[in-house]
């Protein structure tokens, strides 16, 4: 099912996003500019450029980022340069898709996606698996990253705050995190062997390698009925969006959303069981009283998700300094 969900979801984004023609065509002029000479002096002039985040640090920041990530990728884990510079092109793909999937569900598929990356580099290096697993690491953190920014961004411009400060904040966000979670993690995890077990089970990263370590023989290794999987899961993911464009709009409402229906392959069942029950309860709420359902779902739902992290965390740390056993 991992292989079916992720080409459903693959397939239908990037359909979906190559219909948007106009859209395409904003993005690519858009492009231009970052690289171009600027926007002239209408568009110095314009009050929102002044807070928006100008198009050349997008520019030079992707120029010098993606060379330090292709030089880190060749010294830190013996990966070519012609390969750490196919994860960079390969990660604007998946970005189209995370991003898609986050806006639809809110609910990013890094480990999914990250797939994408291994299945490639499968193919192109098959007895490589350093190369599969950091290659999928930068395709899909970057994914990641990109879709969780959006919804800063969006939740930025809900509450009126300037775009560019958003920008520097994140900006020395990185920079913040990196000082705090490095040794955390270290603490959390004091080497690989706590990594697997039954404290830290790490599903996701258990499927990463067990994929590795699949791939390393070639695409033949991979099991026909995957492969079978990954034709159908492509196929339904072509289909759904075009049903969406020559249906009755009565009828429109009927189609699945492709990115829920391919996430719902790739998740454990119990988080496909959660989602439903925390749904049904919103709605029945909803019926029940809509006033104060809109007021009170989304921080209930909230706080469930946040105090479920921080006592997991609480709990990690207790253990490691031996408080609990």
């Amino acid at each position: 099912s991992l292989w079916a969900g992720v080409s459903l979801m693959v397939t239908s984004s990037l359909l979906q996003f190559a219909m948007q023609g106009k859209s395409i065509a904003r993005a690519f002029s858009g492009l231009g500019a970052i690289f171009g000479r600027g926007r002239g002096k209408q568009a110095a002039d314009d009050p929102l450029a002044r807070i928006e985040v100008p198009s050349s640090w997008f520019g030079g920041g992707f120029l010098l980022l993606s060379l330090g990530t292709i030089l880190t990728a060749r010294f830190g884990f013996g990966i070519p340069v012609v390969y750490g510079a196919l994860a960079v092109l390969l990660s604007f793909v998946l970005c189209i898709v995370a991003c898609r999937v986050t806006g639809e569900t809110d609910t990013t598929p890094v480990g999914p996606l990250g797939k994408i990356t291994q299945l490639t580099y499968g193919v192109l290096i098959p007895q490589n698996m350093t190369a599969n697993l950091m290659t999928a690491s930068i395709t899909g953190n970057t994914a990641s990253t990109a879709a969780d920014l959006l919804t800063d961004l969006k939740s930025g411009y809900l509450l009126g705050a300037n775009p560019r400060k958003q920008f520097l904040a994140q900006f020395i966000g990185c920079f913040v995190g990196t000082a705090v979670i490095v040794p955390f993690f270290y603490i959390l995890v004091p080497d690989a062997s706590a990594l697997g077990g039954d404290k830290f089970p790490a599903p996701a990263a258990q499927v990463w390698a067990g994929v590795a370590k699949l791939l390393s023989v070639g695409l033949g290794a991979l099991h026909p009925s995957a492969r079978w999987g990954m034709a159908i899961g492509g196929a339904v993911g072509l289909l759904i969006p075009i049903l969406e464009i020559v249906l009755p709009a009565k009828a429109r409402k009927w189609v699945p959303s492709a990115s829920g229906l391919g996430l719902s392959f790739v998740i454990p069942a119990w988080n496909s069981l959660s989602m439903f029950l925390g749904a049904l309860a919103g709605w029945i709420f909803e019926k029940v009283n809509a006033k104060q359902s809109e007021q009170y779902v989304i921080p209930v739902a909230s706080g469930l998700i946040a105090g479920e992290s921080i006592m997991g965390v609480a709990v990690a740390l207790l253990s490691v300094l031996h408080v609990l056993e």
